[in-house]
């Protein structure tokens, strides 16, 4: 086990010194398609996880057939928006709820590309998604309207 171990850190280190194109071309080598447009430094973290998967194992199956059982008795788990009610990001009184971390976030569509939440005005679910989470996030996603 030592011995795969040795193999991820040598892989791990040779992706410090990849520029973004070479950061691509793996990507598409480990995964299978090609990524979409983004930093290298999100490359490397896909990559990483990649890397440690493919040499140290994924997932176990127990542990994913528990992971989809939770996910099947949660209803927010695989909430998604369907496509023709996407248009509701433009109309203006709309609300998005989601649940983060057991509490319940609201924001409101202004119109014109701006949203309510909190007492203030932003222009982009992404700064509302950050500014639940502290990471960054695809809005859209995380609110469930992608």
């Amino acid at each position: 086990m030592a011995d795969k171990h040795n193999m991820v850190k040598a892989q791990l280190a040779r992706l410090d010194t990849m520029d973004g194109s070479a950061l691509a071309a793996k990507f598409e080598e480990l995964y299978g398609f090609k990524p979409c447009d983004t930093t290298p430094r999100h490359l490397r973290r896909r990559l990483a996880f990649r890397i440690q998967e493919i040499l140290l194992g994924g997932i176990a199956e127990a542990d994913m057939a528990a992971l989809e059982r939770i996910a099947a008795s949660d209803p927010l788990a695989n909430f998604t928006v369907p496509k023709d009610d996407r248009r509701s990001l433009k109309m203006a009184g709309v609300q998005l709820r989601r649940v983060w971390k057991g509490t319940e976030y609201v924001v409101t569509v202004l119109g014109g590309g701006e949203f309510e939440y909190n007492g203030a005005r932003y222009n982009s679910l992404s700064r509302i998604a950050r500014e639940i989470t502290g990471g960054h996030w695809n809005g859209k996603l995380f609110f469930g309207v992608k």
